[in-house]
């Protein structure tokens, strides 16, 4: 009843009609505190996580007259373990629909290699890379992070903390972004981030790439994520322009089942 009365409190500074008291307050909290319970929340979460297999679908479309259409969709799997200082991934397509109809075992492969191939030439993010990065001890030189006060909108049904984040160096490696913390367990909610420099070779530039994460707890609590969405635009050499607009969902997560090794291991067909 406590912790309830004191979300609510917050709550009520932020979309209540005290916008004075409601600066003082941001103003008086200590974000340094803040950081330290997130990083401790993602500690715990380390400390029991050791892998995951999620049931995922990737949904991809356009805008057409206001509404989203799906272009192309894929039932996968995907696998992630966690090591001490990196996590690995791997995908397994097992279904890919066009315009709704479920196509061959061949086209799926096809289709499923040449998107896999692309990934790592492009060295695209996914969910195991570490989200919290800027704001590890070790990073943080590396980043400006300004505390902006609970957010005034619920983010996905939660009361959230919102930290903004811009990288001090600009290259693919590093993250802006903006970051949203359940204010009761410190886990993150929603990330959106772009790379602080986007990717512009001879044969590929990127013009546009907003990426988000959003979280939720799911097994023992365990806040894991659920839904990746990515929103690009770039021009390939030869090519007008390449537009994608998608989301890659995360369901049923089966944790800590002891994923082999070879699952990472990369062929020709991988």
């Amino acid at each position: 009843m406590i912790r309830k009365t004191v979300i609510l409190a917050i709550f009520i500074l932020v979309v209540g009609s005290l916008p004075t008291i409601a600066q003082n307050f941001v103003e008086g909290i200590d974000s340094d505190a803040i950081i330290e319970r997130i990083l401790s929340a993602d500690a715990q979460r380390s400390q029991f996580l050791k892998d995951v297999v999620f049931e995922a679908e990737w949904v991809e479309g356009e805008d057409k007259d206001g509404r989203f259409k799906e272009k192309v969709r894929f039932d996968k799997k995907v696998f992630i373990k966690y090591l001490k200082d990196t996590a690995l991934l791997a995908e397994e397509y097992l279904a890919y629909y066009k315009e709704g109809e479920q196509q061959s075992d061949k086209d799926l492969r096809g289709e499923a290699k040449d998107r896999l191939k692309k990934k790592k030439k492009r060295k695209a993010r996914d969910i195991s890379y570490p989200m919290l990065e800027p704001f590890y001890s070790e990073k943080r030189s590396e980043y400006k992070i300004e505390y902006l006060g609970v957010a005034t909108d619920s983010i996905d049904s939660y009361v959230c903390h919102h930290f903004k984040v811009s990288a001090l160096i600009e290259d693919e490696n590093h993250i802006n972004g903006d970051f949203y913390f359940d204010a009761e367990t410190f886990n993150a909610v929603r990330i959106d981030f772009t790379p602080a420099k986007l990717v512009r070779k001879t044969m590929f530039k990127i013009s546009k790439l907003d990426l988000t994460v959003h979280f939720a707890p799911g097994v023992d609590g365990l806040w894991l994520p659920t839904q990746f969405d990515i929103d690009m635009k770039a021009k390939a050499a030869f090519l007008f322009g390449v537009k994608v607009r998608g989301t890659e969902y995360y369901r049923n997560p089966v944790i800590n089942s002891g994923i082999d090794d070879s699952m990472f291991e990369v062929s020709d067909e991988n």
